[in-house]
């Protein structure tokens, strides 16, 4: 694989250095965590296996979330035919320190799980995962105007779903 240096990566290097962000985003797409795991193992099994091809990426991480995205996707469809991608869950990350964060962390995870799959992609690699504008534009295979639209609507899904009433 090439980066802007020009310096050729090994499988064992990219797995070294984007295993976590690879497994943070598959958490975040995926509630089990056996499919999290299964998810990854996937996606660096399939850098093994494009190993001959990596020197034309230029740019991994994007090329990796998509890879990811992917992954998660035939997963869920695999472990739950006919379940909507809407209805399926995503695993709570790590309570944060006060009552007051994590009611309100709550309530965004549980807004995060009602959005499209799409929204919830574009969010974690943005926020979650501090990928570009670019980067995120290129993993997603969207021009970078339609991820702007793609990324303002899901803020206001997700906005949207934070300000509805509670169902417990």
């Amino acid at each position: 694989m090439v980066e802007e240096s020009g310096e050729v990566h090994s499988p064992e290097e990219l797995i070294r250095r984007y295993l976590k962000r690879v497994y943070g985003f598959c958490r975040t797409m995926l509630r089990d965590e056996r499919d999290v795991e299964d998810a990854c193992q996937e996606v660096f099994l399939t850098v093994v296996r494009q190993k001959d091809r990596l020197e034309a990426i230029r740019r991994p991480l994007p090329w990796l979330m998509k890879v990811s995205r992917l992954t998660c996707l035939w997963i869920r469809r695999k472990r739950r035919p006919g379940v909507p991608l809407e209805d399926v869950e995503i695993d709570d990350p790590e309570p944060g320190p006060s009552l007051e964060q994590d009611v309100n962390l709550g309530r965004i995870r549980e807004a995060t799980e009602r959005i499209p799959e799409r929204y919830r992609a574009v969010l974690a690699m943005h926020y979650q995962q501090g990928m570009s504008q670019e980067e995120i534009a290129e993993s997603m295979e969207i021009s970078p105007g339609a991820l702007r639209v793609l990324l303002h609507r899901a803020v206001g899904r997700l906005r949207g779903e934070v300000r509805k009433p509670c169902a417990r």
